[in-house]
């Protein structure tokens, strides 16, 4: 049972105090017991630069002292170590990479980082192409870099090429990248991961008070936020470090063979030559989309025709202000594929009796349902208005109620407040269709819950960390609704999140892109979301959420190796 450790500290300007920290925090992972060591990122400098020409002077070589003697760490205890540095290239290019270093000292593996953050991109140049995997005795160890972790393509690919172990090392002020990011990466793929964060002042000490001037960022939140954590395969922490304390973090995980027991099947029912408008620009979403719209979430009691009436009553009962209410689907879950012709003609007389609502409220209505498609019965979601459909989209991965996939694009539809597009059952489960609905310039996403498609996948516990990560990352609503709240949830956006800009209304409180959430609760849950605020997708100077993310790593999730259907 290998043992990893994450390791947390702080680094300065001084790159001889920066590798004595690193030298010394080994030396204690190693005491650990540690055959894998994660260290944060850029721990030979803090990114913080007066001019390129000195970060060129502060940045490391390959063949230099700083690296030669964390290569000569990995010789002396057998380990591995995982680091980062901002790397000299060709003059004047410098990067930020990762290198893995064996128990012989060589450098078994690098990666550049893909997608740069703010000031990042006046002194650094991207990766050129995606890289860090390595195959060891321990398992196949993939490897990223801060924000590359907020995307959700680079820790995919690597997961697609066969990784059974994640690594991330950071540099990030922002709470949210524990709580939300790294979590996320962990559970969509399955994967155990490593995550290695700074504390201690991300900028120069003594320039902290203008800095916060200069960024409206409060004094006490220019620190690393620490909080290094190993993660399992459900997005819970095996173990994890208390913010702003030097600390190591150690967990043992199960053998190579165990961890891919555990992650078998998360990838295998992709549908990659439908992805193919991840590799496509992104469309600016419509800045005219309505501030504020009031959403519902209902989860009507009973089944079958009781469900239907419960829920039309549920609908007719809400509030004016309400524009939009999402139902689970509310077909006989239990016994729908003993009778799918039963099911069908139920789910018909749901559509026709919420559109009759619809008509009498002029309310919008999100449900799925079963009907007879052009290959046979299919899962379909669908949304209604007093007209009667305004948009179904065929599930698009096969569910567990025993359908075959029946969609063959993610289709997006303009309403009054908002673009929206729907995630059937466990298409929810793809972060592939999130963004594919981003890039076609949604707002919102409507994510109709079938129980069995997603409850038995075993996924249903992941549903709010996942759900919170595709609207964070996207900067899109999302609304989801589901039987017994199991999955239910609202997840607007903050208004103002772009750092170093004026926030009127918000002040900083260490969350960069948090999404506001409301959990579903008994039968009718109310609350807002704000759809204009997708409009909006500048993380920073020179970083935009969807054209700023990790393009070297598409080429990958895009392969026409199509899994059993």
């Amino acid at each position: 049972m290998p043992r990893v450790a994450a390791l947390q500290f702080a680094t300065g300007t001084d790159i001889t105090d920066n590798l004595n920290t690193c030298l010394r925090m080994i030396d204690v992972a190693a005491a650990g017991g540690a055959r894998l060591m994660v260290l944060p990122e850029f721990c030979n400098h803090i990114s913080w630069y007066r001019d390129q020409e000195q970060a060129w002077d502060c940045a490391v070589t390959l063949e230099g002292d700083f690296l030669s003697a964390i290569a000569e760490r990995a010789q002396r205890y057998r380990c591995y170590i995982l680091i980062n540095v901002s790397l000299r290239r060709e003059a004047p290019a410098i990067t930020v990479t990762s290198l893995l270093y064996g128990p012989d000292g060589s450098l078994l593996g690098e990666a550049d980082k893909q997608s740069l953050m703010g000031h990042e991109n006046d002194f650094f140049v991207p990766a050129t192409r995606a890289g860090g995997l390595v195959d060891t005795e321990l398992g196949k160890i993939g490897f990223i870099a801060c924000r590359d972790g907020i995307s959700f393509e680079p820790s995919r690919r690597l997961a697609l090429a066969g990784a059974d172990l994640l690594c991330n090392s950071l540099n990030s002020f922002a709470f949210d990248e524990a709580s939300l990011h790294v979590r996320a990466r962990a559970a969509e793929n399955r994967l155990f991961l490593v995550a290695a964060n700074k504390v201690g002042p991300l900028v120069p000490a003594e320039e902290i008070p203008s800095v916060s001037v200069m960024t409206a960022i409060p004094e006490a939140l220019l620190y690393g936020a620490g909080e290094s954590q190993v993660v399992g395969p459900d997005g819970n922490a095996l173990a994890a470090s208390a913010r702003g304390q030097e600390a190591v973090v150690y967990a043992d995980l199960p053998e190579r063979g165990e961890r891919q027991q555990l992650s078998l099947g998360a990838l295998a029912r992709r549908r990659p030559s439908l992805y193919e408008p991840l590799a496509g620009q992104a469309c600016d979403p419509a800045s005219d989309a309505a501030q504020y719209i009031e959403v519902a979430l209902l989860d009507p009691e009973g089944e079958g025709l009781g469900a239907i009436v419960r829920a039309t009553d549920l609908l007719r009962a809400l509030p004016q202000t309400v524009e939009l209410a999402l139902l689970p689907a509310i077909f006989p879950v239990r016994s729908a594929a003993h009778d799918w012709a039963l099911t069908a003609a139920l789910c018909r007389e749901a559509e026709a009796q919420i559109v009759e609502v619809c008509r009498e409220k002029d309310i919008q209505v999100c449900t799925t349902i079963i009907e007879r498609g052009e290959n046979g019965w299919q899962h379909t979601g669908v949304l209604l208005d007093g007209g009667g459909r305004r948009m179904a989209q065929p599930q698009i991965h096969r569910c567990p109620l025993g359908l075959r996939p029946a969609g063959r694009e993610l289709q997006v539809v303009d309403l009054s407040w908002g673009r929206v597009a729907i995630l059937v059952g466990n298409d929810s489960l793809y972060p592939e269709l999130a963004r594919m609905a981003a890039l076609a310039g949604a707002h919102c996403l409507l994510a109709p819950l079938s129980p069995e498609a997603a409850g038995r996948a075993g996924r249903l516990r992941d549903l709010p960390l996942l759900f919170s990560a595709r609207a964070a990352e996207n900067r899109v609503c999302l609304a989801s609704s589901a039987l017994g709240g199991r999955g239910g949830m609202l997840a607007s956006l903050e208004r103002e999140f772009t750092l170093m800009t004026p926030w009127p209304e918000r002040r900083f409180d260490g969350n960069i892109n948090k999404p506001l959430v409301t959990l579903q609760a008994g039968e009718v849950t109310i609350g807002s979301l704000h759809p204009q605020a997708a409009a909006n997708k500048m993380i920073s100077a020179n970083t935009h959420l969807l054209r700023s993310r990790a393009h070297q790593s598409t080429a990958r999730l895009l392969v026409t190796e199509e899994a059993t259907l």
